[in-house]
This record gives C-alpha cells, sequence and structure tokens, in this order.
C-alpha cells in the first residue's frame, strides 16, 4: 500500500481518541475531585459518563448515516449548509484553544523538573512545542498513528501507578461513610466536563479509517467505554488510597508524593526518581492530547476548503506528497500561536474557549440526527435519543456560560468575534460563488 492510500485501523483511531480525552484532565482532577466530593469523586465520572451517553451515541449514529462524515457534514446534510459551516468553524478554533493549553501545562512541568529548561521562557518553549508539532503533522497518517501509541505508552505509567498501588493499599475507612461528600457532586460536574471532551475525535479523521460507516462508530463507543473505566478507577483508587489526605494537597504536584511516600516510605532517593519519572509521564499525557488535536482538527478545516467556504481555497486545498493538506496544518499552529500569545497560557480561558466550541458542535450534532430522525421512518423510532441529548447539549452550554460569566467574558467575547469573523468569510466567499 503506498503512503498516500494509508487508512487508519480500528485500533489507530481508538487510540486517538483515548489519547485526546485522557490529557491533562485525569491528573489536575484529582485534587479537586478528592476536596469536593471525597470518596464520590469517581461516581461524578459515572455519572458525568452516563450523562453523555445520549450524545456519544448521537455522534456515533450520524457517522453511520454518513460515513466519512465529520461536524460539516452532519450539519449541513440534515439542516443547511450554514450550520456546517457555523459546526465545523466553531469546532475547529476552539478545539486549538485545548490544544494550547496542554502544550503549555507540559512546558510548565518540564521547566519545574529539567533546570536546562527553566533558563527558557516558559512561552519560548511553548512556541518550540507548537513548531515541532506542526512539521511532524506534514508527515504521513501512519507515521501519526505510531506518534500517537508512543504518548499512551507514556501517559499509561503514570496511572497503571495509581492504579496498581491502589489495589494493594485500597483501605475502606477511606470510603466510608465520613469520607462521602454528597454536597459536593454538582460543584464537581464541570470539572469532569472537560475531561470527557475528544471522544469526537473520529469525526474529524472519519474519512480516512478503513470501512468509516463501521469503525468510525465503533472507535466512539470503545474508546469512551474505555476513557470511563480509566477515570473511574484511577480516582476511585486514589482516594481508597490517601483518604481525605488527597484532599489537602494545594496543586496536583502534591499528590503523587503523597502516594509514593506511603508506598516507599523509606527510600527517599527512589521516591525522588520515581516522582521525576511519574510528572515527565505526565507531561507527556498532556503533550500527548495535544497532538491527538492538532493531527485530527486540521481536517475540519479541510472540509470548508473543499466546500470552497475559505478564503484562499485555492492554495489551502493543496496536499503535500504524504497527502496531508499542509496549509492547514500551518493554520492551526497560527490559532495555537495566537491563543498562546494572546492568554499567556493561563488555563481558565484556554479550557473554557476548548469547551464551549465543543458543546456547541454537539449540540447542532444532536439537532442534525433530529432532523434525520424526522426524515427516517427507520431512525423516528430513535429521535429520543437526540432529544435526550440536545437538552444534555443546552445544560452542558448552560455550565459553559455560567463559567464565563464566574471569571470573566473576555475569552467568550474573544471566541464570539473569531466566530463572526468565520461567519464573514463564508457570507463572502459564497456570495462571489454565487456570483460565478
Amino acid at each position: 500500500m503506498s503512503k498516500t492510500e494509508y487508512k487508519l485501523s480500528l485500533r489507530s483511531a481508538i487510540l486517538v481518541n483515548i489519547n485526546i480525552m485522557l490529557g491533562a484532565g485525569i491528573f489536575i482532577n484529582s485534587l479537586p475531585l478528592a476536596k469536593f466530593a471525597g470518596a464520590l469523586g469517581s461516581a461524578v465520572y459515572a455519572i458525568v459518563g452516563i450523562f453523555m451517553i445520549p450524545l456519544v451515541y448521537t455522534v456515533a449514529t450520524l457517522l453511520k448515516i454518513h460515513p466519512g462524515g465529520s461536524f460539516y457534514t452532519f450539519a449541513k446534510a440534515e439542516i443547511n449548509e450554514t450550520a456546517g459551516f457555523f459546526t465545523s468553524w466553531a469546532y475547529f478554533t476552539a478545539k486549538l484553544a485545548s490544544s494550547t493549553l496542554m502544550i503549555h501545562f507540559f512546558s510548565l512541568i518540564v521547566q519545574s523538573l529539567i533546570p536546562i529548561f527553566s533558563s527558557i521562557n516558559v512561552i519560548t518553549l511553548d512556541l518550540i512545542i507548537i513548531c515541532i508539532f506542526t512539521i511532524l503533522n506534514m508527515f504521513n497518517l501512519k507515521a501519526g498513528s505510531r506518534i500517537q501509541l508512543t504518548f499512551m505508552l507514556f501517559k499509561m505509567i503514570p496511572i497503571l501507578f495509581v492504579i496498581l498501588s491502589g489495589l494493594f493499599l485500597l483501605s475502606t475507612k477511606n470510603i466510608s461513610a465520613e469520607n462521602i461528600i454528597l454536597s459536593g457532586i454538582f460543584p464537581s460536574i464541570p470539572l469532569v466536563i472537560y475531561a470527557f471532551t475528544g471522544f469526537e475525535a473520529a469525526c474529524s479523521l472519519s474519512r480516512h479509517i478503513k470501512n468509516p460507516d463501521k469503525n468510525a462508530p465503533k472507535a466512539i463507543f470503545i474508546s469512551y467505554s474505555i476513557v470511563i473505566l480509566i477515570l473511574c478507577s484511577y480516582q476511585f483508587l486514589f482516594y481508597s488510597s490517601l483518604g481525605s489526605e488527597l484532599a489537602k494537597g494545594a496543586h496536583y504536584f502534591e499528590a503523587f508524593p503523597m502516594l509514593l511516600q506511603i508506598v516507599f516510605p523509606f527510600n527517599d532517593l527512589l521516591r525522588f526518581k520515581l516522582k521525576a519519572i511519574l510528572q515527565l509521564a505526565i507531561a507527556s499525557s498532556a503533550l500527548g492530547g495535544a497532538y491527538g488535536i492538532l493531527y485530527s482538527n486540521n481536517w475540519n478545516l479541510y472540509a470548508l476548503v473543499e466546500n470552497k467556504h475559505v478564503f484562499f481555497k485555492d492554495k489551502l486545498i493543496k496536499l503535500n506528497s504524504y497527502n496531508i493538506p499542509f496549509w492547514c496544518v500551518i493554520i492551526e499552529s497560527l490559532f495555537c500561536i495566537s491563543y498562546l500569545l494572546i492568554t499567556r497560557g493561563y488555563n481558565i480561558p484556554l479550557q473554557q474557549i476548548g469547551a464551549f466550541g465543543s458543546t456547541i458542535a454537539y449540540t447542532l450534532s444532536s439537532i442534525a440526527l433530529i432532523f434525520a430522525c424526522k426524515k427516517s421512518s427507520l431512525l423516528k423510532k430513535i429521535i429520543w435519543i437526540p432529544i435526550i441529548s440536545l437538552i444534555n447539549c443546552l445544560i452542558l452550554l448552560g455550565f459553559c456560560i455560567k463559567g464565563f460569566i464566574t471569571t470573566g467574558a473576555i475569552p467568550l467575547y474573544a471566541f464570539v468575534a473569531v466566530v463572526i469573523v468565520g461567519m464573514i468569510m463564508y457570507f463572502l466567499t459564497k456570495k462571489r460563488s454565487n456570483n460565478f
């Protein structure tokens, strides 16, 4: 098979989804969930996971109806072309904020662990990583899938360490009634929502997956189920090992030293070395999530290019020798650089933009499946699923908007401005096409 004909296997598609979902969120949430919900931290993952099942089913069903399709395809085919552009543009631009956040998170960890990097300005280090990822994404999809596997192997080191340690250290005392905080479930939900975004990455790559009508939906269901299992097990066993002590940490960096102190109480040197290894593995987890987004997201922009919705479409449509839309990859990087320079890597606005844009795409996809169900007698019997999905998406949008109001609306205004610029571009290119 030539390199231009390479198609992602089901396993590779699952790997991409998991790599994006298991970013930095699983580690960042360890302490806050322990503080808010105590022993119920893992239950919050399960609650949100169940809450989002109708949405997961909706996206998977749309991939069955439109094999090889994307968010653009779903909304355009079932609603209209304008909805298709709006959905894809909002998702494409917002998802890059998540990637920028993960890259910055990686840089901060590396600077704290490796002295030679501490002398480099953190923003400069971020820019170097973005440039490296830009170069790596110029190669074929097969090379990219191998890079995904490498990142997955690294990020599983701290996850497996917590799970295996927890199996030996599990204490029923730590999960007793006194450590169950029911009132903390609700405030924990917004933290957990972010950890589940990314299950839809197969949509961006579906045209490059073998047998997309079967494998793309399977990739979503399988990866989502695996991630729920990992998240719940990780948080439950972490808390069952440390109990309320886990909630006393001020920063996630303190979580693993606590666990290491219990596992290796008399070996300071070993604890020091393992701490460095685990922190580097956590950093690679964030970096893997960022790479997974950049690896898949450029095809969302390419879908808009193919449909002549962007400026300079004749240039952007070109593929390199590896069948990669290299100008789309470069534009991705420019967006990341812009987010980085504007926010200086501050996590809250980047996280809010990423979650908000993704939720917009989820909402319009739910509406698209409702329309599809109304058109087809075969699909009418499942219309209740996208309706529930839509209701859930509106609730998630409410959480996102509340977050903007609570922490400051400037990121919301900035994102709306980007969307408006995109819509202006869409109508201008559409007008030009109609004139011809």
